[in-house]
């Protein structure tokens, strides 16, 4: 009997230990999403990658496997015209709902796509509006290096990345 309880301690703590590097991943991923933007990566009109940033658009700890965020085109982009998002999710029901943001100089977040429909398998697309970028609406606003925060339904982040508006 006292062998199934140290077998069973032991299993517990490797499952606690497990989910505590898990965590403390996600932390560290979350605390890398939240500094300021430095690069980005390029993509055509088309979708295809001519210049990777390497910090643009990983999958968080807790969404390894279960969805994948492709790099936004165009990038860059100017004011007049939508940026195309596309994410693969590969299993059924492993995404309860997407919500995408960016964050303005004062630290205020603003709400640019959501839907708290759990996600088919397969690919969604979206549009977002660059102008979205701008606090005020307005083109100068939207122009430069924004940082856009890839969330699900409740709200863990999955990506991140950053697109420049010229």
């Amino acid at each position: 009997m006292s062998k199934f309880i140290s077998i069973s301690i032991f299993l517990f703590s490797v499952l606690l230990l497990a989910g505590c590097t898990r965590n403390d991943a996600q932390r560290e991923f979350e605390k890398q999403a939240y500094t300021f933007p430095e690069n980005f990566t390029q993509t055509t009109n088309q979708g295809a990658i001519q210049d990777a940033d390497e910090d643009d658009w990983r999958t968080s700890p807790l969404f390894q496997g279960l969805v994948e965020i492709v790099p936004p085109y165009p990038n860059p982009a100017n004011t007049s015209q939508a940026i195309q998002f596309e994410v693969n999710v590969p299993g059924v029901n492993s995404l309860n709902g997407l919500i995408v943001m960016t964050r303005f100089d004062d630290n205020d977040f603003r709400t640019m796509y959501q839907d708290f429909e759990s996600l088919p398998q397969g690919l969604t697309t979206f549009q977002i509006n660059p102008i979205e970028f701008a606090e005020f609406g307005n083109v100068e606003g939207a122009r430069g290096l924004n940082r856009v925060f890839i969330f699900s339904g409740n709200q863990q982040m999955i990506s991140y990345g950053d697109i420049l508006v010229e």
